[in-house]
């Protein structure tokens, strides 16, 4: 087998479909480890890693975007569209401001709801505090800035082209799932295509 696949995957991670206007083909791996190798920086858990490739077959652009494609989970009927790399590579810095504003909004809920944080109350008090926060989300942001620059490096572009294009997508998918009941939509300028992963 050509597949890097360990030996108890009978079903391919690979899969394809075409209609006259364009072939698609497809990868996904699931496992976090790998994922983390192909990306270059670990994106955590809950994601499913798409590898896409597009191939035009007439001499007329195909518009080409992540949105175009869906990730179903036949088990239970749930879609997916793909994560922008930000809100993947944000998630740890946006858990720490949250906090943060959470403590200033107790502190100072005078009934105003979330008016007064924009005005910067409530940064005086507690001032170690708002430093220890800010240390924290300096070295979870640097990071998340590697993490976000190796997603939007290998991101399947947002183009239009009469070339093969290919990369990665990367769709939110918690462990639940097996790769026998997942399959890409593809839902875009060039049509309507099925990729089944059973085979």
């Amino acid at each position: 087998s050509v597949l890097c696949a360990g030996p108890k995957k009978v079903i391919s991670p690979d899969t394809s479909a075409g209609n006259e206007q364009v072939d698609i083909v497809a990868t996904i791996t699931l496992e976090e480890s790998e994922i983390a190798q192909k990306i270059g920086a670990d994106p955590g858990k809950g994601i499913a890693l798409l590898q896409v490739k597009l191939i035009p077959k007439s001499d007329k652009p195909v518009q080409v975007s992540p949105d175009d494609f869906i990730l179903l989970a036949h088990d239970d009927g749930e879609r997916s569209k793909p994560f922008e790399p930000a809100e993947i590579a944000g998630n740890g810095a946006l858990v720490i401001t949250a906090t943060e504003q959470a403590q200033k909004k107790s502190a100072t809920n005078i009934g105003l709801g979330g008016m007064m944080m924009g005005g910067g109350s409530g940064s005086s008090p507690g001032n170690s505090k708002a430093v220890t926060l800010n240390s924290k989300m300096d070295n979870k942001s640097q990071g998340n800035q590697a993490l976000l620059e190796a997603l939007k490096a290998r991101e399947l572009p947002e183009t239009e082209t009469a070339k093969p294009v290919e990369g990665f997508l990367y769709f939110p998918l918690d462990g639940k799932h097996k790769l026998k009941n997942l399959a890409v939509l593809y839902r875009g300028p060039a049509g309507r295509l099925n990729l089944e992963f059973e085979h």
